[in-house]
């Protein structure tokens, strides 16, 4: 095993965990390693520090696999996979549908599957992960002896990575419309085509919570409604009327099928872009409870200043169509855009439009998207739930 030194000045990122290293944070040339090779980190001052994959074709050099001295073999993969699909067996009980792997938090980067029922589906987005493709599949097809599996690699990360995109059926034949069962309701999923692996998952716990604020005969607006999961939990709860648009005309239809498939009723379903939708529309004080979850603004900290302007926009327009006393869920699903800076926009908002915020609840992804507290990039979904006092 190759080694790579480290600058002195980063060893003590390392040692409290933290799991990537830098291409200008190495005191070795970059050029000699090749894209996924295993090499053990080492500072000439401090000596080992970890075991990890290499790409010299990324900023991130190194994604750390191990911080002990440890052989990435079979042994690795197997107690690696076992364990992180050990984690996640109490919420069975909630869904048939969970994340079984997270990248960066289940220590093993780069990697996702998700479990829908007896069926998988996989991102493999990094060169590190790549090379351990087969042993990866047949590892959880042993653990999980799945009916099929489908990858859906992400193909911006594999670009990164010097990779060729692969998505598309591993094996097996999966259902065109998948039924996944959450707390009760029950959603219709088409794997092959959905984004990223399918049904957002991670915002199961948010979808919950949300719903316990319903009240009888309540009106909601569901902003970017994806598959309808906020809005159908909403009538499922009580609400009497539901408002769903989103952008895309495969989510509408599947929000249709969602709200069929659970025998709920809305007459009111856009295909339009939200912004569009609040200019035209102009409702005013006209919601119980208005959801904001839009697809990611910010996929870098380039595109963050843009994306809090697009934020700002949607709260304001969303605040002066909710009732006083009325609620909002203000949800960001990327790092660039966290906790902080949406409780920022809410302040500037506050004092645009003249409005008080209550702050109810304080949300994130669901546990089986856990966050590592040593990787910032973790933590990419947060969420607030805001009761207006106008």
């Amino acid at each position: 095993m190759n080694k790579v030194y480290i600058k002195h000045s980063v060893v003590p990122k390392l040692r409290r965990f933290t799991p990537w290293v830098y291409a200008n944070e190495i005191d070795s040339n970059k050029e000699e390693f090749q894209s996924g090779e295993v090499v053990a980190l080492f500072s000439k001052k401090d000596g080992f520090l970890g075991t990890a994959y290499v790409n010299p074709k990324c900023a991130i050099f190194a994604r750390v696999l191990s911080f002990g001295k440890e052989e990435i073999g079979k042994k690795f993969f197997h107690n690696r996979i076992k364990n992180a699909i050990k984690k996640r067996e109490a919420l069975l009980n909630v869904s048939n549908s969970v994340r079984l792997i997270h990248s960066e938090a289940d220590f093993l980067p780069g990697l996702i599957v998700d479990k829908y029922g007896e069926n998988l589906a996989i991102q493999i987005n990094t060169a590190g992960m790549e090379v351990y493709r087969e042993l990866i599949i047949s590892t959880l097809k042993q653990f999980l002896n799945p009916t099929w599996m489908v990858e859906k690699s992400d193909l911006h990360s594999r670009e990164i990575e010097g990779l060729e995109d692969k998505n598309g059926t591993l094996f097996g034949e999966p259902c065109v419309q998948f039924e996944l069962k959450e707390n009760g309701l029950r959603f219709l999923v088409d794997i092959e085509d959905a984004q990223k692996t399918g049904f957002y998952l991670d915002q199961r716990k948010n979808r919950s919570i949300c719903a316990q604020y319903i009240k009888e005969n309540d009106k909601v607006l569901d902003l970017c409604c994806n598959a309808g999961g906020f809005g159908i939990y909403a009538l499922h709860a009580g609400a009497k009327e539901c408002v769903f648009v989103d952008a895309s005309d495969s989510a509408i239809e599947q929000t249709k099928a969602n709200l069929e498939h659970n025998e709920l009723v809305s007459e009111s379903l856009h295909v339009n872009d939200v912004f569009t939708f609040l200019k035209e529309q102009k409702y005013k004080n006209s919601f119980d409870m208005v959801i904001i979850d839009p697809p990611s603004f910010a996929k870098t900290k380039e595109q963050a200043v843009g994306a809090k302007r697009g934020f700002k926009h949607l709260l304001m327009e969303s605040t002066k169509a909710v009732k006083d006393g009325g609620l909002i869920g203000f949800f960001s699903c990327s790092h660039h855009v966290g906790r902080k800076e949406l409780l920022d926009i809410a302040m500037e908002v506050s004092h645009d439009v003249k409005v008080q915020y209550v702050l109810l609840e304080q949300m994130q992804q669901d546990s089986d998207h856990p966050c590592l507290i040593n990787a910032s990039a973790s933590f990419y979904l947060n969420g607030l739930l805001l009761r207006v006092e106008k």
